[in-house]
């Protein structure tokens, strides 16, 4: 089945500096080539599921849910299930399993959290993919998070999204 509403995709290429729409995908094909499905990335949503909770987990430190949801609404979804960690207190996802539909692990993900000052929003730092088929690894970082500091819908635009703004570069990168 095909996402709804593709049009709304885009992606950024420095290389060319032009924003290209992104066609309409499947639930399993890679993201940018990541280890990662477009519907991890963008288009999981919980009441597209069902849940059951399995019992209680213990992950860092961390009093976790351990959850599994099935999809409800793709009859023909590339994932046999999905085990879910979630920490009890703030429900961040810390950890995930995903079966294939011969019900086989094939994909790994870890999540790190942070709390940004003053606002308390919770980001994640790092998201650590591990495809067992593929045996590729996809880890994404985020440095510097600017939370509501008042940018206007219309700077998202295809135009300015080629210019290089000041509040577009990481001031926290590692080497």
């Amino acid at each position: 089945k095909e996402f709804p509403n593709p049009a709304n995709f885009f992606h950024y290429s420095k290389k060319t500096r032009r924003v290209t729409r992104v066609p309409a995908l499947q639930n399993g094909d890679s993201i940018l080539g990541t280890e990662l499905s477009w519907y991890d990335f963008h288009f999981h949503q919980p009441w597209d599921n069902e849940h059951k909770i399995l019992g209680e987990d213990t992950i860092s430190g961390n009093d976790c849910l351990v959850i599994e949801w099935r999809s409800k609404i793709y009859p023909d979804f590339y994932l046999e299930k999905s085990v879910v960690w979630l920490e009890r207190h703030n429900f961040l996802k810390l950890h995930e399993e995903q079966f294939d539909k011969e019900g086989k692990l094939f994909k790994v993900m870890d999540w790190e959290w942070e709390q940004l000052k003053p606002s308390n929003h919770w980001v994640y730092t790092s998201w650590n993919v591990i495809n067992l088929k593929s045996k590729g690894r996809s880890l994404i970082q985020m440095f510097d998070y600017d939370v509501d500091a008042g940018r206007k819908e219309k700077e998202f635009d295809a135009i300015r999204m080629t210019e290089e703004k000041v509040w577009m570069k990481c001031e926290h990168c590692p080497p």
